[in-house]
């Protein structure tokens, strides 16, 4: 299972489009890089994170079986985010902005982040290809797991046999496939 930092960059993974849209939006603004070279090497760095401990937590996370009751697609989620958060934001870029407020921000988000154990759908595995899915299992009767999967719909809730466990609620498919 997963630890609290490769948690929180799951998370933060989810901010890299709109750190590049701001950056962007910045320098067509302001003509100046210094912030958008900031916001580009952050979102580089974490998604090379990102990156490198998704692709270890698949490859050593232990795998386990499951007996699935429902499943829902969640892709849906992923263009609400692209919609409502990334576009509008992107462009409002502040003129006078103050780094202790920036900083407060900041801390708070990883303190609310970190312990949450929550798991949401996570925009750059989307791009990557991957679905996402809610499921319930038989077991627990829990309802909110998100599966991981590389397949394009799952609807059939026997299909699911075997995941990978990456921390509290989130799932990764073993079938993988189209």
């Amino acid at each position: 299972m997963a630890n609290g930092f490769q948690r929180a960059i799951y998370n933060f993974a989810n901010a890299v489009p709109l750190a590049i849209m701001t950056a962007l939006a910045w320098y067509l603004e302001f003509k100046t890089w210094n912030i958008p070279i900031i916001l580009l090497g952050v979102a580089v760095a974490v998604t090379v994170l990102f990156a490198v401990c998704f692709y270890f937590g698949k490859n050593n996370c232990p795998v386990k079986s499951i007996n699935v009751s429902k499943i829902i697609s969640k892709d849906s989620w992923l263009v609400a985010y692209v919609i409502a958060y990334v576009l509008p934001f992107a462009y409002m870029v502040m003129s006078d902005y103050h780094i202790v407020s920036v900083m407060v921000v900041g801390i708070m988000l990883v303190l609310v982040i970190i312990p949450a154990i929550m798991a949401l759908p996570n925009i750059l595995l989307f791009f990557a290809g991957y679905h996402f899915y809610e499921i319930e299992t038989e077991s627990t009767g829990v309802g909110d797991y998100i599966l991981i999967s590389k397949r394009q719909r799952i609807r059939n809730k026997a299909d699911v046999k075997t995941v990978i466990r990456v921390f509290e609620k989130l799932l990764i498919d073993t079938k993988g496939g189209k």
